[in-house]
């Protein structure tokens, strides 16, 4: 009978890492409270005979979770017949969801149970319209930063009034923000002819349609945005306030890495304590010839410890990278000149069991979200080198000048360029005990990771935040009913 009562939630997310796995382990969060949801997933743009993309990392996951037998449920959706052509990868997540909308519409309809609410990636916004129509509440789930949502937010509606191009100003300023300078957007952020900003624009603004949006972040790491949200003094527009905000994080997966990868982390086993600089760069992060090159001169002149995750890029348009050729990206003798202090791994790593190592003592970053809270996680200070995404441009502007745990680079933002004598310089600076600066972001990581495990612990800031949403989204009434 209680089973029968749960609150029936649909989560709505598609085939990337930072996406899926966040809103997965969100999930195993919420359903902590008492087993008291019933939890289904759809997971958009899953490879099929049409579409072949596919994150090697959601693969692994999902297969994990499988082992786990976690209780959700997961599922399909038709297969729907790719764009023969589109500008970016917002446009074709766009083309895909809106692709599904009829076959969600059909699903939810043939749910066995009624639907206590849809919770959506922000880049599934447009089902929302199906929420709507079927009289469902529908929530955001927001994979990166409160700074990032509201920044978006607040650009679609000064887009929408027809206020000025912020392509052309030096800062950013969000009232209720620190200004946010230009040089740390990528051009198609704020460039408004672009087709990336056009998507970001589209789901800002939908975003401001749902009944609440869920942040992965918390007060610890984002303290004057989130005390702007939590005063509601964000004012988007004239008469127009953001969402309400649920800050649950750091959400991140812990879960233990068995596969042969462990070999790395055999490796550091036999290193000293804090003395490996750990370079990755995400599941999409690959350099080319000369890129590669320069990283490997600023490791071999600098003398430090390290383990490099190397990858080859794509040929395909879209397309993730695949196991780096060494022959090919690193310079010649560069393997055995550095052979008793370094490691090159040319394959995706097991990041988190990487992160907790004792032996890691710094981390060269492409600064995607999930990256940096598993960072912050296991009190390990950054060097921050955005690379492909807009968010990951103002993650690392953050982590430099707002909660001051990372070195900053001088980078070509034109071409993603690092001079080896740059790197060099910031990973001595990141790992260098008499370092001043790097001295600051190893005290201000270790003091945010605490921070970060109290947000969440019972009573912390970020789960009364989870536990409330918990009862919006039914779990006081079913808690009741079981006492």
């Amino acid at each position: 009978m209680l089973m029968a009562n749960k609150p029936c939630i649909y989560f709505f997310t598609f085939y990337a890492a930072g996406h899926l796995m966040s809103m997965v382990e969100f999930a195993k969060r919420l359903s902590s409270f008492g087993n008291s949801f019933s939890i289904n997933f759809f997971v958009l743009m899953e490879p099929d005979e049409h579409n072949q993309l596919g994150s090697p990392l959601c693969s692994s996951y999902l297969r994990s979770l499988q082992a786990q037998n976690t209780p959700f449920q997961f599922h399909r959706l038709p297969s729907v017949e790719p764009p023969t052509s589109f500008d970016g990868i917002p446009e074709l997540v766009n083309f895909y969801v809106r692709s599904y909308l009829p076959h969600i519409k059909a699903q939810l309809l043939a749910s066995p149970s009624p639907i206590s609410a849809l919770v959506l990636d922000i880049f599934c916004s447009d089902v929302i319209d199906v929420a709507n129509e079927l009289n469902i509440p529908s929530y955001i789930y927001y994979t990166s930063t409160a700074t990032s949502l509201t920044l978006m937010s607040y650009l679609s509606c000064q887009e929408e009034n027809n206020m000025k191009d912020f392509s052309e100003v030096e800062n950013i300023n969000v009232p209720g923000l620190i200004p946010i300078p230009s040089t740390c957007c990528l051009n198609d952020f704020i460039n408004r002819n672009s087709s990336f900003y056009k998507g970001l624009m589209h789901n800002g603004r939908r975003s401001n349609e749902a009944k609440a949006v869920i942040v992965n972040s918390s007060i610890y790491l984002e303290k004057t945005t989130m005390k702007a949200l939590a005063e509601g003094t964000l004012q988007l527009a004239p008469d127009t306030k953001i969402s309400n905000v649920y800050p649950i994080g750091p959400v991140i997966s812990l879960g233990k890495n068995s596969s042969k990868e462990q070999e790395c982390l055999k490796w550091l086993d036999r290193q000293p304590m804090k003395s490996v600089v750990f370079l990755c760069f995400g599941s999409m992060g690959a350099f080319d010839v000369s890129q590669s090159r320069q990283i490997a001169s600023a490791l071999d002149q600098s003398g430090l410890r390290f383990l490099w995750a190397i990858l080859t890029p794509s040929n395909e348009l879209v397309g993730y990278p695949i196991d780096g050729n060494l022959d090919e990206l690193l310079p010649e003798g560069f393997i055995e000149r550095t052979k008793e202090r370094g490691l090159v791994w040319p394959s995706l790593v097991p990041q988190t069991d990487i992160l907790s190592h004792e032996a890691i003592g710094g981390f060269v970053t492409h600064c995607g979200w999930n990256s940096c809270l598993e960072s912050l996680w296991f009190g390990v200070p950054m060097v921050a080198w955005p690379l492909y995404f807009s968010d990951q441009h103002l993650n690392a502007f953050q982590l430099v000048n707002e909660m001051h745990v990372a070195i900053a680079l001088e980078i070509d933002r034109k071409k993603g360029f690092v001079s080896a004598k740059e790197l060099e310089r910031a990973i001595k600076c990141l790992m260098d005990e008499g370092s001043e600066e790097g001295r600051i972001v190893r005290k201000k990581a270790g003091e945010i990771k605490l921070a970060c495990r109290e947000a969440v612990e019972v009573g912390g800031v970020s789960y009364v935040h989870l536990q409330n949403l918990a009862i919006e989204l039914g779990w006081k009434e079913v808690h009741n009913q079981s006492t």
